[in-house]
């Protein structure tokens, strides 16, 4: 017999809030973890139509001494600089190092919301789902490595143009041999 459930080790990649608390945890895709300290609401006004959304965000840090100080390296020369990488983002964009922001986006999979994380290794797609307080949690998903909307259109054009597989016709049923007939 197979144990189906997840061991807790193959559990603890992605994201989690606690309803309580709104502290948590992420794991990065390349297993570095991170602790967040509090994830806050937080209501913002779209200055394209005026519409008002709440978003979460809070900060995380390393648990990794070593990418804990990678990370406050890149929070310094930002904070020096005010730049952001133009690989990552958008000129417009108002990201900050070690910053979590899910905005509220439906998405496939039952994601509600949608956000990233910019540390020192780069950048990363938050997909959570709002939870509602089940098994305690508030919020739980998946950390992806960030790509850039051309690398996505990229992506679904070859997937798009890959050849596909000749269908396999289904197997006849074997012929009833006539009654008496041997």
């Amino acid at each position: 017999m197979t144990d189906t459930k997840p061991s807790a080790e193959n559990r603890d990649n992605g994201f989690f809030i606690n309803n309580g608390t709104f502290s948590g945890h992420l794991t990065t895709p390349e297993g570095q973890k991170y602790d967040i300290r509090k994830l806050e609401p937080r209501e913002v006004t779209d200055p394209r139509d005026g519409t008002v959304s709440t978003i979460w965000g809070g900060y995380a840090s390393a648990r990794d001494i070593n990418a804990s100080a990678r990370d406050a390296k890149l929070a310094a020369e930002f904070k020096r600089t005010g730049e952001r990488p133009a690989e990552f983002f958008q000129a417009e964009s108002r990201d900050i190092p070690l910053y979590v922001t899910l905005r509220e986006r439906q998405g496939a999979k039952g994601y509600t919301h949608i956000g990233s994380l910019w540390t020192a290794d780069g950048r990363y797609t938050v997909l959570a789902r709002d939870m509602e307080g089940k098994s305690g949690l508030r919020f739980g998903g998946n950390v992806l490595p960030w790509k850039s909307p051309e690398s996505l259109a990229a992506e679904r054009d070859a997937k798009a143009a890959a050849p596909k597989p000749p269908a396999t016709p289904a197997p006849k049923p074997p012929r009833r041999q006539p009654s008496g007939a041997q």
